[in-house]
């Protein structure tokens, strides 16, 4: 955070990188640590109260991730028009698939209305002081690069609330990301990444 490490500390033991390796993904774990059959009846008596609407959305988003083919979706509608419910939906299904979604919201309250669910600054370490050029701090390599990499579906919540430079920020990193296994991907929104 303040472009130090522990290795500038003297004294400090260093941590043996091979140990990390053979503890694994922390974060990557931590999000596939779900109950797959919890998961499943979840969605199904989820996915039986979704509206036209929704369930088109709803097939969008999971033809977009089965083709591995990014897209980025904007729901809007009007308070009470079950968005969460719509976004709660689809992370059971996802998870019940043994997948991995990344569901976020702007602020803290809307935030705790998706399981697991976290703020966008948090998550995708964005800068508190943004302005245009600016990326988030995610370096390459680390574990939650690799949990970007391999994440499936990301959940905006209360996208509108947020800065333009923070979408960019963010469109930036997963670029740089995922260009890094796949070079189109410098050329896709988001990195390719589907994004809801």
């Amino acid at each position: 955070m303040h472009e130090r490490s522990l290795s500038d500390i003297k004294g400090i033991p260093k941590i043996k990188p091979v140990l990390l390796k053979l503890l694994g993904n922390n974060l990557w774990n931590q999000e596939l640590d779900y109950d797959v059959a919890e998961e499943t009846l979840r969605h199904d008596m989820q996915f039986n109260q979704l509206n036209a609407e929704q369930r088109a959305i709803y097939e969008s988003v999971l033809d977009y991730i089965d083709k591995m083919d990014g897209k980025l979706f904007f729901v809007y509608g009007a308070c009470g028009t079950w968005k969460t419910f719509l976004y709660q939906t689809s992370i059971s299904k996802i998870r019940s698939r043994k997948q991995i979604v990344l569901p976020v919201a702007s602020s803290g309250i809307p935030a705790l209305l998706l399981p697991n669910g976290g703020t966008t600054h948090s998550r995708f370490n964005i800068p508190l002081k943004l302005f245009e050029g600016k990326l988030c701090n995610i370096k390459p390599g680390t574990m939650l690069a690799e949990l970007i990499e391999k994440t499936d579906l990301i959940i905006w919540d209360e996208a509108p609330m947020t800065h333009k430079h923070a979408f960019e920020a963010l469109d930036k990193t997963l670029k740089d990301i995922m260009s890094r296994k796949n070079p189109n991907a410098m050329d896709q929104t988001f990195g390719g990444k589907t994004v809801l």
